[in-house]
């Protein structure tokens, strides 16, 4: 077969994702053009386009041997080590591409995207940009290098320019994929696409058989299942406080509660299934099955959450009668709540589908470590709300006070233990806190950075610990003692005190009704006599 035939034909079935049957036909004229540099090359582009990362390596050395100095041959070796996580070697193969052809605008760009795959330090952050914008200016029509200089902005915390990169290369091609995917991972990137669910919906309208978007799609509908962790953490210690004003009162007063508790339980259930219903309502039919296959834990977070509920509201209900019953119910219900909100968190931060890859391990635990740091102060407001809650709760003086202290302690040693857990596992050069200094500080300050970040990670994982014990320890304290421990709710006291009456060796108590005395109560020792006094007038 001509090689101008076998070009084209090659080519026609790499663009319409026939990759086996590209392969076969290269197979079939190995023998004729075995000595010719694009042979491998194309050879190569199966073996990517099939993520077959060490064949493509193999083939990509066999096409330098031919023509050491072929860019795409080069191009494709580094994204094949790239993908082998070989950063080193495949910066050092772009690099050699760069220095011997300046001009190839594809090796800028391809330098740009490693280093955005995996900063060290700001010296690489500001090396990737400028090596995105530099294939930009090489050749300010192609919309790939627009999404390279957008990622790279991104990374610099300039959104402005980030956002700019991301229109431009849009108004040159509207259905450009990787913009339209990487308007995701862009801060404010709806803004410029809209609706991160909607536009995915319309991208697989028009390419139902394009597996990545399908991956996309299913971890949009997934980040926005996080939203439920924070309402579960405030619902039942509102619930809690609301019970606790129904054991104190007469019958009136327990139906009242009764009834704002279900009523309150009802509305909450309708706000949380009509915003999973209006998720879900963009989704084809029998999609959901999809994700649930793809995210197998899912399905068990939603269970874990609606027998949370449930236990939340019989909890509630039997505080109503018998408070501690009802608290321990309602502790058990935030346990649950925390562990389908944990669920949900690992999931979206991608568990790796090789647990023997180090690096999908690494990138695994650093998204889950960001997952659970985020929003702090946001944190901080709700553990207040908490606090608040529990003072009101403890005014009733029963048991139900001790909710909120738990919900409090439950989250916070669930935070810091996954924090705590990550960090070690991460080490002392990738756990979350110490890269992100690291990536913002120069190669000469890095291990500065990396020491000043392990500083803060075990600082703020010991803040959550330390809080989180303590609240909880208090509430388990409030949880065995009686109820006159924490203030009797019954009004009605003893005329008489119904035994001896013995004063405490340390603290003493302050009696609520004060005994007659009686003259036997007390025992009285004789003066001793005093001796004559000298009258005055002597």
């Amino acid at each position: 077969m001509d090689f101008d035939v076998l070009q084209t034909r090659v080519t026609h079935h790499l663009a319409t994702g026939r990759d086996a049957e590209a392969i076969s036909l290269l197979k079939d004229n190995l023998n004729d053009y075995q000595h010719v540099a694009e042979f491998w090359i194309y050879y190569t582009a199966c073996h990517l386009n099939l993520e077959q990362w060490d064949d493509a390596e193999a083939t990509a050395r066999t096409a330098l041997t031919l023509n050491p100095e072929h860019p795409v041959a080069g191009e494709q070796l580094a994204v094949a080590l790239s993908s082998l996580h070989r950063r080193d070697e495949a910066l050092a193969v772009i690099q050699q591409v760069i220095t011997v052809a300046p001009e190839y605008a594809r090796g800028h760009y391809l330098l740009g995207m490693i280093l955005l795959g995996h900063v060290q330090n700001n010296d690489e952050r500001i090396l990737a940009r400028q090596a995105t914008e530099h294939a930009l200016k090489l050749d300010p029509e192609n919309p790939d290098f627009y999404q390279g200089a957008a990622l790279a902005a991104d990374l610099a915390d300039d959104q402005n320019s980030a956002l700019g990169f991301l229109e431009a290369g849009l108004r040159i091609d509207p259905h450009h994929q990787g913009l339209l995917r990487a308007a995701g991972s862009i801060k404010n990137g709806h803004k410029v696409v809209g609706d991160q669910g909607v536009l995915l919906c319309g991208m697989l309208a028009s390419d139902p058989m394009n597996e990545k978007l399908h991956g996309d799609y299913a971890e949009n509908f997934l980040e926005k299942q996080v939203v439920y962790a924070d309402r579960w953490w405030l619902f039942t210690p509102i619930l809690a406080v609301i019970a606790a004003f129904g054991y104190g009162g007469g019958s009136l007063g327990k139906i009242v509660v009764i009834v704002l508790v279900l009523v309150g339980a009802g509305v909450f259930a309708w706000w949380n299934i009509s915003t999973y219903k209006k998720t879900a309502k963009s989704l084809p039919s029998g999609y959901l099955k999809d994700i649930h296959s793809r995210f197998p834990t899912l399905p068990k977070a939603v269970r874990a959450y609606q027998g949370s509920w449930v236990v939340a509201v019989a909890g509630a209900l039997a505080g109503c009668f018998a408070p501690l019953a009802g608290a321990i119910l309602m502790i058990l219900s935030i346990v649950a709540s925390r562990v389908a909100a944990t669920l949900i968190r690992r999931e979206n931060s991608a568990p790796p589908t090789d647990r023997t890859d180090p690096e999908e391990r690494r990138v695994h635990l650093v998204r889950l470590s960001g997952g659970f740091a985020a929003g702090f102060w946001k944190r901080v407001l709700l553990v207040i709300a908490h606090l608040i809650l529990f003072g009101v709760a403890v005014s009733q003086t029963n048991h139900m006070a001790t909710v909120p202290l738990a919900s409090v302690g439950l989250e916070l040693l669930v935070i810091g233990g996954v924090l705590a857990y990550c960090q070690f596992r991460l080490g002392f050069k990738n756990n979350a806190f110490a890269y992100g200094l690291a990536v913002g500080a120069s190669a000469k300050s890095r291990n500065f950075a990396l020491l000043r970040g392990n500083i803060g990670g075990m600082y703020f994982i010991g803040l959550h610990l330390v809080i989180g014990l303590i609240a909880f320890s208090a509430a388990l304290s409030l949880l065995v003692q009686s109820p006159e421990s924490i203030g009797a709710t019954d009004n009605s006291v003893d005329e008489q005190p119904s035994g001896k009456v013995e004063e405490p060796s340390q603290t003493p108590t302050i009696p609520t009704q004060i005994p007659s005395v009686k003259p036997e109560d007390f025992s009285i020792t004789p003066l001793p006599e005093l001796p004559d006094l000298p009258s005055l007038d002597q």
